[in-house]
């Protein structure tokens, strides 16, 4: 068996593992209908299972199916370029600050200036927590999947890893909840996915520049603190926008950053895995 060939069973492998521990436990719930249809009840299974299933297929992977080990994990810090990091936390603000503006310019929110520092104190707190979270994703996706996909070019790596950690959030993005949407939104939900994917280009390349894990543990948790709403005493919203609307307002300021960095041949084939 070539190293090719080794390399997908084990991607295909690790998907199924991935996919399955959040899947099962999510269609069992479903299936014996526990928790009496409270969207709830579904927010807490996809919250809890959802960040640690691709760290678990993972370890799995590494230490018990293929026993690859975590030499190819790039989980060092020291050679990290300080603007990496500063990437990590300004990209995030700018896609998702300029969200924000246009919920603000449409009438689907207020702010209350004058409680906007009240939420200070949470943000130390809930980026700690996040960075512990979050480490289960990029661990999985970027670390795990998209170092093996490493036999493909640049751009093609990009796009499948991308691709199959958007789906990975289907089940998010269609189930009515309180994280995305209150019902059934099929057209909202694919533009959705679609900006998952030009994420997972932009978190890839993070990855593969810095040569570690850690910048994309950080801008996932920032990302994840500011979309949340971290000022939420401030935050007051006026009218609840569809899944549809907020996904086309998160397109614009994702898009242009994918633009930019694909102008800048970030995404280039000759440019190579890693």
């Amino acid at each position: 068996m070539n190293q090719q060939s080794f390399t997908l069973r084990n991607v295909i492998i690790y998907c199924i593992l991935a996919y399955a521990l959040l899947w099962i436990p999510f269609f069992g719930v479903t299936l014996t209908g526990w928790g009496g249809n409270d969207p709830g009840v579904w927010s807490t299974l996809l919250g809890i299972m959802g960040p640690f299933s691709p760290l678990i297929a993972a370890l799995l992977m590494r230490l018990l199916i293929a026993r690859e080990g975590f030499r190819d994990a790039h989980l060092g810090l020291r050679k990290v370029r300080w603007y990496f990091w500063l990437l990590a936390i300004l990209l995030p603000f700018f896609w998702n600050g300029t969200q924000d503006f246009m919920q603000l310019s449409f009438g689907f929110g207020v702010m209350d200036w004058s409680k906007f520092a009240s939420g200070l104190y949470r943000l130390p707190i809930n980026l700690f927590g996040g960075l512990i979270i979050f480490i289960g994703e990029e661990f999985g996706w970027r670390s795990y999947l998209l170092k093996k996909l490493r036999s493909l070019d640049r751009w093609k790596a990009l796009l499948l890893s991308g691709v199959i950690w958007s789906l990975w959030h289907a089940l998010l993005v269609i189930l009515p909840s309180d994280i995305y949407t209150q019902k059934v939104d099929l057209v909202g939900a694919g533009l959705a996915l679609f900006v998952f994917v030009l994420a997972g280009f932009i978190f890839g390349w993070l990855y593969l520049e810095s040569n570690s894990v850690w910048p994309c543990v950080l801008m996932h948790s920032y990302n994840n603190l500011i979309a949340f709403k971290l000022f939420s005493e401030a935050w007051h919203v006026t009218n609840e926008p569809t899944l549809l609307q907020n996904s086309l307002m998160a397109l614009g300021p994702i898009f242009l950053v994918w633009l930019v960095l694909y102008w800048r041949g970030a995404f280039a084939s000759h440019q190579g895995v890693g």
